[in-house]
């Protein structure tokens, strides 16, 4: 096992207060995980009328990323890479549904160690609520093989196994009730609501949080890491009464607000119990916002696309790093940072052992971070080159190779239609004020007639045209491609796909709190 003192040595120059050894190694760690969050959303991300929060305290007072990816612009693939520190395609999350769904009798393989088993390895308590999304039943019904508990984590509070839906609806706004196949509310392994009501559903998640966080304020040499992931701001949208009509940037904006409370509640918690000073903290998304959705979708920024894309706007995100005495306040970077990276880095530092059987996509993004800044007056925001700007990001959709970012470059292979946010308000999909009238999106599916295949591929300096809109002349690149061939006949080499977990079905699988009750309907006010 890698010596705990390495992390140490690796943070020569970035950590400036001196901390006792166990604690400096084994902080508590807390990710703060949104759900279809654009990368423009946030105040300290440059939006212009989203009202400023406790996320962006965190910014503030932390390292904020300006190229931090996803590994897929879609919930299931995304959140497996974040836990494993893997691609996808080589953990099988993909196939015909393009997302695990209720009728999926399969999840996160077994096989797999998530960054909750790993965490555990060395000592770790863990602890989850909120959105999980890697699998709920296998083909026996309610087994709950792929549930939480199952994944390395010990306390598992309020969850949505699967997801937050638009037919989940239940203020009458898109649907006239809500359904109850896929609208599920469990507390560990057992559904507790179906379909489960929205009513203090944050509130829940955050007491849930705060009850975790207090069992382990007195064990000092056990630290703990928590996933707190929100329901937030995938449709259908909902906020607490306290939060309806808080935002000048209307229903979304709301919600924004309501999930930035949520952080700022177990940021308190953490910082009464005396914590504060040995937990890290991260925030980030699943993926870039719903651009069909209109007013109800996220806000990408100046990138080009969102979810279900591989445009920037469907993959990049915020990205949020705080600790206090060992990152200073104030600093961003734009090195290119993965969200698989947080496996091996967090990990590394940890003193666990970073599995050696299997590929990692990841790297231990630690001696990469921007040293020696203290405060704005001398921010770097273009730090030197590093390994995590020169290595290439793969981006799949299913199995087949979508677009790589290499250096200041993203290579696109195949492309799907996107449409700005103008266009969209032109067509019938978007009312008046931004309503939209159905949940879609205008390209899905990885193989269709809507892709449109590159040969030679598009390529965008996105350092110097970050909204991809002026594609270079290939002729004019071809060392570039030369070697990026090169870099994609190795890649590919090396590559085994999973088996496509994403293309079995089974209504076995659907999870029914009374299966006496066909409609399947359970503690709905």
């Amino acid at each position: 096992m890698a010596s705990k003192n390495t992390f140490v040595a690796i943070m020569i120059g970035i950590l400036h207060i001196a901390v006792p050894a166990t604690t400096a190694n084994q902080p508590n760690i807390v990710i703060f995980l949104a759900d279809d969050m654009g990368y423009g959303d946030l105040s300290s991300y440059g939006h212009p009328t989203q009202e400023w929060g406790p996320i962006d305290d965190l910014a503030r007072e932390g390292l904020r990323f300006t190229s931090m990816y996803t590994a897929s612009s879609l919930c299931s693939p995304s959140r497996a890479a974040l836990l494993t520190g893997r691609l996808p395609v080589r953990i099988g999350m993909y196939g015909y549904q393009m997302n695990l769904t209720p009728l999926s009798p399969k999840g996160l393989p077994d096989e797999e160690i998530t960054l909750a088993e790993a965490l555990k390895d060395v000592g770790y308590s863990t602890g989850m609520v909120g959105k999980w999304h890697l699998g709920i039943n296998g083909w026996i019904p309610m087994d709950g093989k792929y549930l939480p508990y199952r994944n390395g984590f010990d306390y598992v509070g309020t969850n949505l196994p699967y997801t937050n839906l638009w037919s989940c609806d239940e203020s009458q706004t898109h649907v006239d009730k809500p359904q109850s196949f896929g609208c599920y509310l469990y507390r560990n392994a057992t559904i507790i609501q179906q379909p489960f009501s929205h009513e203090n559903l944050t509130r829940t998640l955050v007491e849930d949080a705060k009850t975790f966080i207090r069992q382990h304020q007195t064990q000092i040499e056990k630290p703990f890491f928590f996933y707190m992931s929100f329901a937030h701001v995938h449709v259908s949208l909902f906020s607490s009464k306290e939060f309806d009509g808080s935002s000048k940037r209307g229903m979304y904006g709301d919600n924004i607000r309501e999930m930035s409370w949520g952080v700022g509640e177990v940021m308190s918690e953490i910082k009464r119990l005396g914590m504060d000073d040995n937990t890290l903290v991260l925030f980030s998304s699943d993926n870039g916002g719903h651009s069909e959705l209109c007013n109800e979708g996220g806000d990408n920024g100046i990138f080009r696309g969102g979810k279900a894309n591989y445009f920037e706007g469907g993959l990049r995100v915020p990205g949020i790093m705080r600790w206090p005495g060992h990152i200073s306040p104030g600093i961003v970077s734009s090195t290119v940072i993965s969200q698989m990276d947080l496996f091996p880095t967090l990990v590394t530092m940890v003193g666990g052992e970073v599995p050696i059987d299997r590929k990692i996509d990841g790297l231990n993004m630690l001696p990469h971070l921007p040293i020696n800044i203290s405060s704005a007056d001398d921010m770097e925001t273009t730090p030197k080159p590093t390994e995590l700007d020169t290595r290439p990001l793969f981006f799949y959709c299913n199995d087949n190779l979508f677009a790589v970012r290499y250096g200041a470059f993203k290579i696109h292979y195949r492309t799907m239609p996107v449409k700005s946010r103008l266009e969209y308000g032109q067509t019938d999909t978007c009312l008046e004020a931004g309503f939209p009238t159905q949940n879609y999106f205008n390209c899905l599916w990885c193989g269709s007639f809507c892709v449109d295949k590159h040969d030679p591929p598009l390529i965008y300096n996105v350092e110097a045209d970050p909204g991809e809109t002026y594609p270079l002349n290939p002729k004019l690149y071809g060392d570039l491609l030369a070697n990026l061939s090169d870099v994609v006949n190795e890649h590919k080499a090396g590559l085994e796909p999973g088996e496509p977990i994403f293309s079995s079905f089974a209504p076995s699988s659907i999870p029914c709190c009374n299966p006496n009750n066909p409609g399947c309907s359970c503690n709905y006010p």
